[in-house]
């Protein structure tokens, strides 16, 4: 009888060359194999995947076709089949091959995973959300199905019943590294009014015996966990939130001033006091409250070298404003229940303040703009947050350029073995640290023009292990004297705020490296037409820029009924006071057109490669077909009249200088 299968040792050495990415020793000796053993289903099947990391495509479909014929029933084979078609975009013969996995096998998640995959990528998002919770309902470790899963939330609303979702949204808020909780907050609402009995909770606080309902109220939300870490991790950007949040607020004040102390009120009210600091004291207040707050502050202060002060006394003026800003905290000897609370409000702050100590500047700061725009951030570091969207594993530049889909010509390009990038306006530190984690052998400047903003970049560059970042404190203005350049330079949502845009993006431009890129964020004079016509009223009003005039404006814009207006409403930004000084208030903003665009690219020498945002290239794709149509912005602006609002988050791109 003839073995149809190898040496397991044999085997083994394959596999080991494989894992170590000796793919040609591992090709070689596997066709070795082969040889002796044409139809053994376990050596073809790993020659397949060999030849699959080759990229030798259709070598492999080959081999796989080969494998599942020699085993009708073999899963492996068919999954591996349905990943090539997957990749040579052959989409119908890898669902059909990923369903035949799961008709051998209903527990195989992987299958389901990229079946969601595939159908998110067809925009068929509430098909791909379906997959992706059978995926983690099967194994609810498998951290790419959490990425895949905010990836389709980020671009579909719910909008019925699902029984699943809300503790799969519970885990993408507790993870500190898989998505930013706002690009979710829309479904986390919808998953909380669905899903829940929150809406008939919180209806009772609009009746008439709200009060005496007040304990049974906080019971009820106490219970529930998705809501709670919700407002723990985000502003939370709804109005019907907010203004039930102001009574619930209001109320327990009124109990705590009147020492009618509720243990039960600890748990909520330690969410809510994070829900406050996070937004910054967006809510309104009323002057019996800021009374109420200055009569309990002075208990405090009375008490606070005793064992008299109250947990929930505290946590009451930490709803109103930071522990920090009360001068009895150095004293404060927080309780375990407060303990979480005091990290945030006051440990945090003290160690922002030591790192804003330590960051060295390239120089000081003089153009007069370049102040004014400091001065805005020292006094509100934007964004506050707490999460991210990090990368699963770092790569190498090529590859990670490789799957943003640019108009490069790779074989013309050599890439630095170590990445040098600039991220030039890094603010409170999301985008540095989002890039870090995905360049491998990187090192990151940071620049930014405010001392606040790094503090706070540098402690979530610490809290989140992310080492490979040196953050740096000046105008970009003045980049030329670090006598630098760069693989990669991101600059988004920078220029804009500049005197003249043009001279900042040719510093930048003067610190790119032969073969560099450039990502630049530019706000579009379209999309925020709305936001223009706000700042333009504010600027009539002769508003001044001041915590109180920005809670009243917003306000103003809530009560009254302008419809004009209405869009402004669903901007995350308008859910916190550094969003909506940022938003509306800010010292200096221009915007931009395509043309606008393409002129300024003209005069520095750069020539553009394509968009960054995924949701808009497939919105563009729809309309626009032809291979060179998505570097074409002659069409871009074309669509850009038809979709108005499509760049409300910025136009984003990458661009490099002509050879």
């Amino acid at each position: 009888m003839i073995e149809q299968e190898p040496d397991k040792k044999l085997i083994e050495k394959v596999i080991l060359l494989f894992n170590k990415k000796k793919y040609l020793e591992a090709l070689d000796l596997s066709n070795n194999i082969i040889n002796k053993y044409p139809n053994s289903i376990l050596i073809n099947n790993i020659s397949g995947v060999i030849h699959t990391e080759l990229k030798n495509y259709t070598l492999a479909r080959d081999l796989f076709i080969k494998v599942v014929n020699l085993n009708p029933r073999y899963n492996d084979g068919f999954y591996n089949l349905a990943n090539i078609y997957n990749k040579i975009g052959e989409e119908d013969n890898a669902i059909k091959n990923y369903e035949k996995v799961i008709e051998l096998d209903k527990s195989y998640y992987k299958a389901y995973n990229n079946l969601g995959n595939i159908f998110r990528k067809r925009n068929l998002n509430k098909k791909a959300l379906s997959y992706y919770i059978i995926t983690l309902n099967i194994n609810p470790n498998y951290i790419r199905g959490y990425y895949n899963l905010a990836g389709v939330l980020q671009h579909f609303i719910l909008d019925e019943k699902n029984k699943y979702i809300n503790k799969f949204l519970l885990y993408l808020l507790e993870k500190k590294i898989i998505v930013r909780p706002n690009a979710i907050a829309k479904n986390v609402i919808n998953g909380l009014f669905f899903n829940s009995n929150l809406k008939d909770i919180l209806s009772l606080i609009d009746g008439k015996e709200y009060q005496k309902n007040l304990n049974e109220i906080i019971e009820e939300l106490n219970k529930n966990k998705l809501l709670l870490q919700f407002m723990k991790v985000c502003p939370i950007p709804n109005y019907y939130f907010e203004k039930n949040f102001i009574k619930i607020r209001h109320e327990i004040l009124n109990q705590i001033y009147n020492s009618s102390f509720k243990k039960i009120h600890l748990k909520f009210l330690i969410s809510l006091s994070t829900q406050c600091f996070l937004n910054e004291y967006v809510y309104s207040v009323t002057d019996e409250e800021i009374f109420k707050i200055n009569k309990i502050n002075e208990r405090i202060k009375k008490n606070i070298n005793t064992k008299k002060i109250n947990d929930l006394e505290i946590l009451i003026l930490s709803c109103y404003s930071p522990l920090y800003s009360f001068d009895w905290c150095q004293k404060l000897n927080p309780s375990n229940e407060l303990e979480e609370v005091f990290l945030l409000q006051y440990k945090n702050y003290n160690e922002e303040k030591k790192h804003t100590q330590k960051i060295k500047s390239i120089t000081g700061v003089n153009d007069s703009i370049s102040i004014k725009v400091k001065n805005q951030y020292e006094e509100n570091p934007y964004p506050r947050w707490t999460n991210l969207g990090l990368s699963i594993e770092p790569r190498v530049m090529k590859e990670v350029i490789e799957d943003i889909n640019l108009d490069i010509d790779f074989t013309k390009i050599s890439f630095s073995k170590k990445t040098e990038i600039l991220i030039a306006g890094c603010g409170t530190g999301q985008h540095a640290i989002t890039t870090a984690s995905k360049y491998k052998n990187a090192n990151i400047l940071a620049l930014d023009l405010s001392f606040n903003s790094l503090g706070y970049a540098k402690r979530k560059a610490k809290e989140l292990n992310c080492k490979n970042i040196n953050f740096i404190q000046g105008d970009l203005l003045d980049l030329r004297k670090l006598n630098k350049k760069f693989d990669i330079i991101e600059s988004v949502g920078v220029l804009h705020h500049m005197a003249d845009p043009l001279i900042g993006w040719k510093c930048l431009s003067e610190c790119l490296k032969k073969d560099a890129l450039m990502l630049i964020g530019l706000y579009s004079e379209k999309a925020r037409k709305n936001i223009a016509e706000i700042r333009e009223k504010i600027n009539s009003l002769k508003i001044k820029t001041s915590k109180k005039n920005i809670i009243n404006f917003r306000k103003d814009i809530f009560e009254k009924d302008n419809n004009k207006w209405d869009s402004i409403k669903n901007s995350p930004d308008f859910y916190s006071t550094s969003g909506v000084r940022d938003l509306l208030f800010h010292v200096q903003e221009q915007r931009f057109t395509i043309k606008q665009i393409r002129s300024h690219m003209n005069k520095l020498g750069l020539v553009f490669l394509g968009f960054e945002d995924t949701y808009v290239l497939e919105m563009f794709k729809k309309s626009y077909n032809q291979s060179n149509d998505l570097y074409n912005l002659d069409k871009w602006e074309e669509f850009e009249i038809n979709n108005s609002r499509i760049f409300s988050g910025m136009y984003q791109f990458w661009c490099k200088k002509f050879n």
